[in-house]
Parts: structure tokens; C-alpha cells; sequence
């Protein structure tokens, strides 16, 4: 009882420091790089938020895209605790694993929609950093549901092994 206690105070903690991160990534790391100069989410006035040269690209998709991106990583660890705690471990690693994806596909849409629009804009430390977490939490879940599946599958073989 108290190991998997432990491994959960762990994982909470991790959960945390990883969004922590993620949330770093965005505010502190470049996000797109125009010819080698650094360009920031919010931090620098020519900043993509702030700047005058994404003024006719920062749209409401895009501003919607980044605040999902911030808001869907606590629903997915708080929705995940919830359905865990309630007793359906593999509804919740699905639920998890399916807003993780999400997250990724959200990120790199809202991105390749602003460097296709431009020329010289490529992504910088910022994006690949929280596509890295938004992946570790992807395996992560992945490795639950294959657990899962197999124990479940194991027990099954023996039940129909012993008939």
C-alpha cells in the first residue's frame, strides 16, 4: 500500500514539474526563429502577441489554440485523477492519451499555420520543448494501456487455459 502510494506522490510531482516546463517553454524559450533572430510568444515587444509583424496573422484560432494548450494538459491530469480514483484506470489513461494527442496536433497546427505564412519563420527550442513533453506524456500513457491490455489478456489465457 504504501510503494504505490509513494509512486503516485511521484508521479503527481512529475506531473507538476512537467507542466511547469511546458509552461516555461511558451513564456521564457523562442518559439519561431526569422532568420536567426529569435522570436518570443509574449516575452520581447516584437513578440507574436505584441509585435507589429503578426499583426494580420495572430487571429482568434491562434489565441485559442495557445490558451487550449496551456488549459487541456490540467484537465487531462485532473480528469485522469478523478477517473482513477473512482475506479476506471483505463478509461483514464485513454482519456489522458487522447487529450496529450490532442495537444500535439493543436501545437503543431497553430505553428506551420504562422511559418506557412511567412517566409524565413522556422520553429525554435520553445515549440520543440513542449512538443517533447506533450510526447513524454503520450508514452507514458501508452505504456499504461499496454499494461493494461496485457494483464487483462494473460488473465483471460489462463481462465481459458484451465476450461
Amino acid at each position: 500500500m504504501s510503494e504505490k502510494k509513494e509512486a503516485s506522490n511521484f508521479s503527481v510531482k512529475w506531473e507538476i514539474g512537467l507542466y511547469g516546463l511546458l509552461c516555461l517553454s511558451f513564456y521564457v524559450f523562442p518559439f519561431l526563429t526569422v532568420y536567426r533572430s529569435p522570436v518570443y510568444l509574449f516575452r520581447d515587444s516584437n513578440s507574436i502577441f505584441f509585435g507589429d509583424r503578426f499583426d494580420g496573422l495572430i487571429n482568434s484560432y491562434f489565441t485559442v489554440s495557445i490558451v487550449l494548450l496551456f488549459l487541456l494538459p490540467v484537465v487531462a491530469s485532473a480528469s485522469n485523477y478523478f477517473l482513477e480514483k473512482k475506479g476506471y484506470p483505463f478509461l483514464a489513461s485513454l482519456q489522458s492519451l487522447l487529450i496529450f494527442i490532442s495537444c500535439f496536433v493543436i501545437l503543431l497546427y497553430a505553428v506551420f499555420s504562422l511559418t506557412t505564412q511567412k517566409d524565413g519563420y522556422t520553429m525554435n527550442l520553445g515549440v520543440y520543448l513542449a512538443l517533447l513533453i506533450y510526447w513524454l506524456h503520450i508514452n507514458s500513457d501508452l505504456k499504461e494501456i499496454r499494461k493494461m491490455v496485457e494483464t487483462r489478456n494473460s488473465s483471460t489465457e489462463e481462465k481459458h487455459l484451465e476450461k
